[in-house]
């Protein structure tokens, strides 16, 4: 069954107030070599620039005291 109008306009809202959306520009060529880089790995181009995303984030975190 689809969702409602109520389930869509609540997901949308949900949307706007927790996510955003993150992108660049390329070459086509350059895009296509990735959609197929990321093809080849069973990924989404998607859960690849946000697994790298959040590589990048978790690398420059501070440390605990724990760690320390």
């Amino acid at each position: 069954m689809p969702p409602s109008e109520a389930q869509k306009r609540a997901s949308n809202k949900y949307n706007l107030e927790h996510n955003a959306t993150l992108g660049c520009k390329g070459r086509k060529e350059e895009a296509e070599a990735f959609k197929a880089y990321c093809a080849d790995r069973g990924k989404t181009t998607n859960a690849a620039l946000k697994e790298y995303v959040l590589s990048c984030i978790a690398s420059e975190a501070p440390q605990s005291r724990e760690d320390q």
